[in-house]
């Protein structure tokens, strides 16, 4: 009878498809509906400003062409009451007012004619204005001779003219426009009718639509409900079980854990725990990119599932951490051969994104009794295991004591000392100076991070340094502490030591950081520090992580001015090939090289190639890790330029670098004054 985790991946991915394809179905109903809303709104937004416009001609164009008209009527009117009351006024006062009315008047109706012209009008309107104007062109100049006479003081011929011929005239006109406004109060009537009837069929259309849209949405709420009771068991699962990998999630791995347990206490065996996290999977994702790393992955839980038994449990934590329980064993040494096993399959070649990988994994191990009693303890005791097996070397298993805990505590302790480090000032330098072999002067400082604990003390590097890579805070740390270096630089430039260089080591994250040019940049002008006084620091290893970018980055580093070293040179993964593609300036030869000078043929021989490169490259040489004088004449029989080590001076704090700087270093070397 096969369990739910013992599921084959190819069987949840079809569940993940099904569900998919449900998914889709009830997209596209709710889009359906929500295209049909869409649509309603639409189309009753659209009647709505028909009718809206209808509306608007009714109230602004048609009640402008009543108006207009009534104004055309009445000023017609009144001029041709103002002639016959001229004919009648001696007082030349009222004469000239109303003279002056009568111009008015013309205006009035001249105005309201060029403006009735400009509104949309139809043929009758037009025919009308058009007979008025014929009309009008009769009866203006039977006006004009009627004032002529008036102004005369001949008013006996002016009553005559206006009563046989120039009010009949303007009666004429009158006629013309009482018909033309009879047209245009019709027209505005029939338009105001037919506003009413399109606000009816938008109305009609918008009520038919929303009744179909509630139809399409009581269908899809249906269909919502159906499939949702249907793929709930489905939905269950996927609560359960990791989505890329197919194994059970923390909740279930938890849950069969604890079954687990119960068995082993009634038939008295042993329960074994494997916390496992692949080593460096990290510089795949960021190498290759995630969809890579993802089916490493894959790759890595389809090896450990087929390393177990049936009853036996796979599950993933989450990112590169498995966890696996062995179960109904009666001594540990099963277990042992089950962690054997997965370190040796682990570490099998992988064939992804058309290329050959590599990885290895730590495993940490706790048993049922000895280790825990509960789900929680025998999780958190591998998982503390793991981490020592990690810190000791990668690629290899460890069992839980109960040591671990505590320095399990003590490393969480210190994480979240480290995340406050930098707000309180805790970074500091320490400064291990350089010096010349030919001049027998410090030349430089290379400047080595220390975290000054307010409880342990300064701490070195291997303390800390790779938490600041794992949390990312190692990025913002470095900006910092860069600045405090070339600040110092700047004023050791300003007390009288204006050769000295300062070397700042750059890990993978700074280099590759989208804001590293700027920060050196912005660094190097508010420190005021002359930018070839600035030697920044790398490992081969970041180099060969993208060979074609990191000489495009070292590039621009150059171009701002500053030096580039290569550090622990010749224990990295570099070639020649490689090396002469990075504009670098300085090769830093690698304590592993010094430590058996003069006595290791060997060592003494690959020094000596790499002298001869540099020089052949035109580069500078730093010997690291000289401890003693036999070390420092072999370097120098070599024709070494500079070195540094506990020979010369061990890091120092700034207080003390005032003391290395005013000392004479020529007894110290051993070398001869000119």
């Amino acid at each position: 009878m096969r369990t739910d985790h013992d599921t084959p991946r190819p069987i949840l991915l079809r569940r993940f498809g099904h569900t998919s394809a449900w998914k889709l179905a009830l997209l596209a109903g709710f889009v359906t509906q929500l295209l049909l809303i869409l649509f309603v709104t639409a189309i009753g937004l659209q009647q709505l400003g028909i009718t809206t416009g209808i509306l608007n001609e009714v109230v602004d164009v048609h009640m402008r062409k009543q108006n207009l008209t009534n104004t055309m009527v009445v000023a017609a009117r009144e001029r041709t009451l103002i002639m016959l009351m001229l004919t009648e006024i001696e007082d030349p006062f009222e004469r000239d007012d109303l003279l002056t009315q009568f111009n008015r008047n013309g205006s009035e109706f001249a105005a309201a004619r060029l403006a009735l012209l400009s509104l949309p009008l139809n043929a009758t309107e037009r025919e009308l204005i058009a007979q008025q104007g014929e009309l009008t062109r009769f009866a203006q100049p039977l006006q004009s001779q009627v004032i002529d006479l008036i102004s005369a003081d001949l008013t006996e011929e002016a009553a005559d003219l206006v009563v046989k011929r120039a009010v009949p005239a303007q009666n004429n006109v009158m006629a013309v426009l009482s018909r033309l406004d009879a047209e245009t109060r019709r027209v505005a009537l029939d338009a105001s009718r037919e506003a009413r009837q399109d606000h009816r069929v938008a109305r009609f259309w918008m009520v038919a639509l929303s009744a179909a849209a509630l139809l399409v949405g009581l269908i899809v709420a249906a269909v919502v409900f159906y499939f949702t009771t249907r793929i709930s068991h489905e939905r269950e699962q996927l609560a359960t079980h990791d989505a890329l990998t197919g194994l059970p999630n923390r909740m279930l791995f938890m849950d069969r854990l604890e079954q687990a347990l119960i068995r082993a206490k009634r038939n008295r065996t042993l329960v074994g725990v494997m916390f496992i996290d692949l080593d460096r999977f990290k510089r795949v994702n960021d190498t290759l990119g995630h969809a890579s790393g993802d089916q490493l992955i894959c790759e890595v839980a389809r090896r450990l599932r087929a390393m177990v038994r049936a009853d036996d449990i796979v599950a993933r934590l989450g990112g590169d951490e498995f966890v696996v329980a062995v179960s109904d064993v009666g001594m540990l040494t099963p277990i042992l051969q089950v962690v054997e096993k997965m370190l040796a399959g682990v570490t099998q070649p992988y064939r992804i994104a058309e290329r050959e990988l590599f990885c290895s994994c730590s495993v940490g191990v706790s048993v049922y009794p000895n280790d825990g009693s509960t789900a929680a303890d025998l999780l958190k005791h591998a998982d503390a295991a793991m981490y020592h097996a990690k810190g000791t070397g990668r690629n290899r298993f460890q069992l839980y004591d109960t040591a671990m805990n505590a320095m399990a505590e003590e490393r969480l302790q210190l994480e979240t000392d480290l995340h406050y480090a930098l707000e309180r000032n805790e970074f500091v330098f320490h400064y291990q100076p350089q010096v010349n072999l030919d001049s027998g002067r410090i030349q430089g400082f290379e400047a080595l991070i220390r975290w000054n604990h307010p409880h342990k003390g300064v701490l070195s590097p291997a303390a800390f340094l790779e938490m600041l890579e794992e949390t990312g805070e190692i990025v913002r740390v470095g900006r910092t502490l860069l600045a405090v270096a070339c600040n110092q630089a700047a004023g050791w430039h300003a007390a009288g030591f204006a050769s000295l260089d300062i070397a700042v080591n750059l890990s993978s994250k700074e280099f590759w950081h989208a804001s590293l040019i700027d920060t050196v940049r912005d660094v190097l002008a508010q420190s005021g520090l002359r930018p070839q006084s600035l030697q920044l620091e790398l490992t081969e290893g970041i180099f060969m992580e993208d060979i074609d970018s990191a000489a495009e980055r070292i590039q621009a580093l150059k171009t701002l001015g500053v030096t580039v070293a290569v550090d622990d040179f010749g224990t990295g993964y570099s070639s020649l090939a490689h090396l002469k593609r990075f504009p670098i300036d300085v090769l830093k030869i690698d304590r592993y090289f010094v430590r058996d000078l003069p006595n290791s043929p060997v060592n003494t021989a690959l020094i000596n190639s790499i002298l001869a490169l540099c020089r052949g490259l035109h580069l500078g040489t730093v010997a690291e890790g000289v401890e003693n004088r036999a070390q420092l004449d072999a370097l120098r029989k070599l024709g070494c330029q500079s070195l540094q080590g506990y020979f010369i001076s061990h890091p120092v704090p700034l207080d003390e670098v005032a003391g290395l700087l005013q000392r004479d270093w020529l007894p110290k070397l051993g070398a001869i004054r000119p």
